[in-house]
């Protein structure tokens, strides 16, 4: 099945974290320049998700399960090395090791040493000849994994396809909601130089790195992507509760694709969920994302002006990117256009003419539509946004997405 004999020789670096020793962690960092896939079996824990995060951030692909049902998913995600702690479950633990026998996986395993039950699924492992083993003191930290990667050989895989397949088993394994969480990414006025609301991404707790857009991609069950928007209205409720309760309230936004709102099901929920919560008219808005397709769908429209008409502002997102037109934003029900941000870069860079920014921003100003220029990251940025006029922004400059924790530390979001 072309797996590794199990072996315990020159195994990497066997010392357990060292957060005292710079030369081990800048020499961890340089051997990730290539990146491995990484799969954590453990338990879902905060610290555990920022060592996460720091593998992402220095080139790694990081996936994390934590149940026998997500094991499948696990998997599909071809990593390089799983680090498998035994103690969430005796029976997690060996199905994974049992399913790894059963599709050839050539990677390497490392278990945590944490409790009674890392010996047994060692055996396990031996027993099935999946190896290289390798053990590793619990707590770990990110520098005592990327430590255990040098030695590791990292395959080639096609990293999208390799996403798709783990978001697909999640899907069919009915794990995807349950896994979703949510992040806000604020929006500036840029002329009062004040927070102007925030937007509500999606995230998926398992992928760190993974690009909202991408999440439902595998998915073409309509009722999966209206129930995950559903949820993040919710998140979006629960946030301008928060803020409202702290004297700062500013509309928070959603986005939804064109498939969930011409869904009749979905305009049905939408102003059950707001009434609930107590959502005022104008504070949460829809962010409609890129329609890709010639011509508009009537039930669409029809469904933009019943949103409009109980107090939902609709803003059309990603402007630029790609079918859209200035015939869309005249055809639309919109109060607002957020101008793409590779649209942005690229008139920056001098790729595409500045005229083409003021010209965006111009014919929406002439209808009342407000504007919003995304991608700002640098100083220069934000004076060329203000220099061309447009109501707000939104990129790096103020900040990356965090929870809603965050933002209102001191409340129960």
């Amino acid at each position: 099945m072309g797996k590794f004999s199990p072996r315990r020789d020159n195994l990497p670096d066997k010392s357990h974290g060292d957060r005292s020793d710079p030369h081990a962690a800048t020499a961890a960092a340089t051997a990730t320049a290539d990146g491995h896939r990484i799969l954590f079996l453990d338990h879902d824990d905060i610290a555990y998700s920022r060592v996460h995060r720091e593998l992402e951030a220095i080139g790694h692909k990081v996936a994390w399960i934590g149940t026998a049902s997500e094991e499948r998913a696990g998997v599909a995600f071809q990593p390089d090395l799983i680090v498998i702690n035994p103690d969430i479950s005796t029976l997690n633990s060996h199905a994974i090791i049992t399913l790894l026998d059963d599709e050839g996986y050539a990677g390497a395993l490392t278990f945590v040493k944490s409790g009674p039950h890392s010996l047994s699924a060692i055996v396990k492992a031996e027993q099935f000849g999946i190896g290289p083993i390798d053990q590793i003191e619990g707590p770990y930290d990110a520098q005592a994994i990327a430590r255990r990667l040098l030695g590791i050989p990292r395959r080639e895989h096609d990293s999208d396809l390799c996403d798709q397949r783990f978001l697909s088993w999640l899907i069919q394994q009915g794990r995807l909601l349950p896994n979703l969480t949510h992040e806000f990414h604020v929006k500036q006025d840029l002329r009062a130089e004040r927070v102007a609301g925030y937007e509500t991404l999606t995230r998926l707790r398992n992928r760190p790195s993974l690009n909202p857009e991408h999440i439902f991609a595998p998915s073409t069950i309509l009722s999966i992507e209206i129930a995950a928007t559903l949820l993040a209205v919710e998140a979006a409720a629960r946030l301008l509760s928060a803020l409202q309760a702290d004297d700062r309230a500013v509309p928070v936004a959603v986005n939804c694709s064109a498939a969930v709102l011409s869904d009749d099901d979905f305009i049905t929920a939408l102003p059950m969920l707001l009434r609930r919560h107590r959502v005022a008219t104008g504070m949460l808005t829809i962010e409609l994302t890129e329609i890709s397709y010639p011509g508009l769908n009537d039930r669409l429209v029809a469904n933009m002006r019943e949103l409009g008409r109980i107090g939902v502002p609709i803003s059309l997102d990603d402007f630029g990117k790609g079918a859209t037109n200035f015939d869309r934003i005249s055809e639309l029900p919109i109060s607002e256009v957020k101008i793409d941000r590779k649209i942005f870069q690229k008139c920056r860079n001098g790729e595409f003419p500045i005229s083409l920014l003021r010209e965006i921003i111009e014919y929406c100003r002439s209808r009342a539509i407000g504007t919003v220029i995304e991608g700002i990251e640098t100083p220069e940025d934000l004076d060329l946004a203000r220099s061309l006029n447009a109501d707000f922004g939104q990129g790096f400059f103020w900040g990356k997405p965090v929870p809603a924790s965050a933002i209102v530390t001191h409340r129960d979001t």
